[in-house]
């Protein structure tokens, strides 16, 4: 079986398959992600082109033309904050855990945003110790703590802020 991992840009002519795994992402792990299922589940699919047209960078990872994961990077268009960038989204599906997935889509990440920003941030859960060693690996380093941040079904979870310098 070939283990190629394929990271691309993801485009508008894929906005059926980044619907698809992003809803799946959030339904099946509604505490990591800030956005609920059901705020993003009704919307058309215009609204997810849209999104993919930009201002944030959509990457995938495929292994064998299968699309195995995401990360969503945002580069802030404010003058003054135009050397930070923000990692969300970030997802990989079960069936292609611990393939070296997550770790192909952040060093795509990182290559993208190394001579472009400063800073990147990302949020983590902070009871979900699997991605923050996949983040600390990648240089990023806890910087905050956000005390119930969000709210899943009446349950109150805590987020890490991580945060990487390039330069």
């Amino acid at each position: 079986m070939s283990e190629d991992i394929k990271v691309r840009v993801l485009g508008p002519d894929d906005a059926v398959a980044a619907r698809d795994l992003r809803l799946e992402s959030l339904r099946l792990f509604p505490r990591a992600f800030g956005n609920a299922w059901e705020e993003e589940a009704g919307q058309p699919l215009s609204f997810w082109a849209d999104r993919l047209k930009g201002p944030a960078h959509w990457l995938c990872a495929e292994i064998d033309r299968a699309l195995a994961g995401m990360a969503v990077v945002s580069l802030n268009s404010k003058m003054k904050l135009s050397h930070n960038a923000d990692i969300g989204a970030v997802y990989v599906r079960e069936q292609f855990h611990r393939r070296g997935v997550a770790d192909a889509l952040m060093q795509s990440v990182m290559e993208y945003l190394e001579t472009r920003v400063m800073y990147a941030t990302l949020n983590v859960s902070a009871d979900n110790v699997a991605a923050q060693k996949l983040y600390a690996r990648f240089g990023f380093a806890v910087c905050g703590q956000l005390e119930s941040e969000l709210n899943v079904d009446g349950s109150f979870i805590d987020e890490l802020m991580m945060r990487k310098r390039f330069f």
